[in-house]
């Protein structure tokens, strides 16, 4: 009994392993996507940066042409003043150069608006250059290095599969197929180690004639409470057999 009972704790703990390794493999492709999608988000930033610069360069352009314009149209009228023969007619040119003048620094006003807020955003994009590469390295290095994982995981379950086909025929046939079915309908936990009276698993305590019994170890016993095959911790056999690939991780 207690060499069917060794037998069974191996064979959870290989398959607690193959199932550790599988999940551990499925997350790959869900922290790869996180990654692609921070390079996707700081690219979009960057390209964002980009067009605002491009949006004020290009209005900055148009009033540095309206500032020529208002200041030919300035000189226009102080080559006019040289002819008008009225007050009248001085005074209202005189008006608009003053008009004129105040349009110009208006613009001039929105220039060096522009200007500063060209220089925050050049400031800006480069360091959002930065993080784009950092965002694409990141995903290269860290990809690559899930790749590996992904195929060390695999000849991982691939060794433990062959030494849980190895281990299955020396298993009685009536005993795996009831290991089985609670695995199945226990989470994937059919044994459970018994400390202090209390099974581990669903942390339920044992009659203690049943407790008495389990620590003589003369034949498979289950927890009232969750069904699972029970063993208690206490066997060195046992606590050996529960660690021996847990020294192989």
């Amino acid at each position: 009994m207690q060499e069917t009972l060794q037998l069974l704790i191996e064979l959870q703990e290989i398959e607690r392993k193959i199932q550790a390794l599988a999940e551990q493999k499925a997350r790959a492709p869900k922290q790869i996507a996180v990654l692609e999608e921070e390079e996707k988000n700081t690219e979009a930033t960057l390209v964002e940066k980009q067009q605002m610069l491009e949006s004020i360069l290009k209005s900055h352009r148009e009033l540095e042409r309206e500032v020529d314009d208002f200041e030919g149209r300035k000189a226009a009228s102080k080559q006019k003043l040289i002819g008008v023969k009225s007050n009248k007619e001085y005074q209202a040119t005189l008006k608009e150069i003053d008009d004129i003048e105040g349009l110009v620094r208006g613009r001039e006003d929105q220039i060096i608006e522009q200007m500063e807020t060209a220089e925050s955003l050049e400031k800006e994009i480069k360091e959002q250059k930065r993080l784009v590469t950092e965002a694409r390295e990141r995903l290269k290095r860290e990809g690559t290095q899930l790749g590996k994982e992904a195929k060390k995981a695999d000849k991982l379950i691939a060794s433990l599969e062959e030494q849980k086909e190895q281990l299955k025929p020396r298993i009685p046939a009536d005993l795996l197929k009831k290991y089985q079915f609670i695995r199945a309908n226990r989470g994937g936990v059919a044994l459970a180690p018994v400390h202090t009276g209390a099974c581990q698993v669903c942390h339920m305590n044992l009659p203690p004639q049943i407790f008495i019994d389990l620590q003589r170890n003369e034949k498979m016993m289950y927890c009232p409470n969750c069904q699972r095959i029970i063993y208690w911790m206490g066997h060195e056999a046992y606590r050996q057999s529960s660690q021996v690939l847990g020294e192989q991780e």
